[in-house]
């Protein structure tokens, strides 16, 4: 029966609804029950102390016993309410003198006659089995208890008040209780429905469908939670699409290379090679295995980059003599082309980072610059500072990059000029983004056509 959290949400809060419905039904219905019965002793106080005025005068003679019955006849029909008077006796209680009938408890006369109150629910007469709300007062005179006053109504008139109080108490109960239920199954529907829709969203995801997105209403806890789950799934689609990507543009790296090494291997194979070209078509095929064998090492120390096994050799750095040893490498390589290399410092710049990873960057970034600018042009390394901040840029002179391929120039197996970068693999900029990202250093680029394009690296100072 309560075999999903809809029906378990909703069972429990009809049942806290109902059990705190009749907790306050039974707490106001007792307490209307006191209430009634003390308003039905008030009135009878206040018909006490009538009837006292009445009994001052029958005891000192000012009214006779007839006329005494007949306002006390005219007020028991009026009010439901039955009197008895007892004069005090002046010998024992054997002998009572009592206008109506005589209470089947001495006790209570006794009481009454020593002067204190009583007030109880009880038979009145002897041969009575209706059960009366009782009340007994003194009569005083010259603070001289005189006689004694008892008054007493029926309780099964005050017990169908009750009812009728209780049961209006009950009705408005269940109206409230079946109100409270319907509004409770829309409300708990309201609440379950997105945790139904999260859960289909999330065996979909399971499924490998990441496709799925659950509709964030309002700003509260579930609201959010369905907020994380399509973050979730969008970055898992995200995953996906890179995955599918990186497979599709492996595929396609690995493809030349192998297309190349084996036609060249089955030509001198099958003998349609001739001897004399046989030593070309073997460099060929060794420069493709060479080219695929930095290609998997590229792959693999991205790979470690990605899922963050790259132990840093951690140490004071000091970056001018790096930038010196780096521009120092390549300037016979950029002189060949008729390049030529620059190293520019504003300020000393010393950071605590890994220096053959941050040499491994430089390198890089620069050597790709020779290799994408004409003849002629400068390229170089500098440090720039701006009051307390210090940056590292590696720029060049060349024709730039379009503004729509620098959001993609860190991805990986992106090529920016597909024309004149037939070697690489399209790994040496993303490796570089992840090398300065474990320093927790950020790299940017910025380029014009026809302008150049400048790195720009920032690294936390030592």
């Amino acid at each position: 029966m309560l075999n999903s959290f809809y029906r378990k949400l909703l069972f429990i809060y009809i049942a806290i609804t109902v059990v705190s419905i009749l907790a306050i039904s039974g707490a106001i219905g007792y307490t209307m029950k006191q209430k009634t019965y003390d308003r039905s002793e008030k009135l009878l106080l206040e018909k006490v102390e009538q009837v006292d005025e009445l009994a001052k005068d029958l005891f000192d003679n000012s009214t006779t016993q007839k006329d005494f019955r007949k306002q006390i006849n005219a007020m028991e029909k009026t009010s439901n309410v039955r009197v008895s008077v007892i004069r005090h006796p002046r010998a024992t209680l054997d002998k009572i003198q009592a206008v109506g009938e005589v209470p089947a408890q001495l006790g209570w006369v006794e009481k009454v006659l020593s002067g204190k109150p009583v007030t109880v629910k009880s038979t009145f007469a002897q041969n009575s089995s209706v059960k009366m709300l009782i009340v007994g007062r003194p009569v005083l005179q010259d603070s001289r208890v005189i006689g004694a006053i008892f008054l007493y109504t029926p309780i099964q008139n005050i017990q169908g008040t009750i009812k009728e109080i209780n049961r209006a108490i009950y009705v408005s109960a269940l109206v409230v209780a079946l109100l409270a239920i319907a509004v409770l199954y829309f409300v708990s529907r309201h609440f379950v429905k997105p945790l139904q829709q999260m859960s289909k969203t999330a065996e979909a995801l399971a499924l490998g469908d990441f496709s799925g997105r659950v509709p964030v209403r309002g700003k509260d806890e579930i609201a959010s939670l369905s907020g994380s789950l399509n973050r979730m799934a969008g970055k898992l689609q995200k995953v996906e699409d890179g995955r599918k990507r990186f497979l599709s543009e492996i595929s396609h790296e690995l493809r030349t290379p192998l297309t190349t090494i084996r036609a060249s291997l089955q030509g001198i194979t099958d003998g349609v090679v001739e001897p004399q070209d046989a030593k070309e078509f073997i460099d060929i095929s060794l420069q493709e295995t060479l080219r695929l064998s930095h290609l998997v090492e590229d792959l693999l120390e991205l790979s470690s980059f990605e899922e963050k096994q790259v132990k840093l050799t951690m140490q004071t750095v000091d970056v001018l003599e790096l930038i010196g040893h780096v521009v120092t490498q390549l300037k016979m390589k950029a002189r060949g082309k008729g390049i030529e290399l620059s190293a520019e410092v504003e300020g000393a710049y010393t950071v605590h980072a890994d220096a053959d990873r941050l040499r491994q960057v430089f390198i890089n970034l620069l050597d790709n610059a020779i290799n994408h600018i004409s003849e002629g042009s400068q390229a170089g390394i500098r440090v720039k500072a701006v009051r307390q901040e210090r940056w590292i840029e590696v720029w060049d002179e060349g024709q730039g990059i379009s503004p729509e391929k620098l959001p993609y120039l860190f991805d990986r197996f992106y090529k920016a000029d597909e024309s004149r970068n037939r070697s690489g693999a399209g790994l040496g900029l993303t490796i570089c983004k992840h090398i300065i990202e474990a320093h927790g250093g950020t790299i940017r680029v910025e380029s014009q056509l026809g302008a150049g394009t400048v790195f720009k690296i920032f690294l936390p100072p030592a």
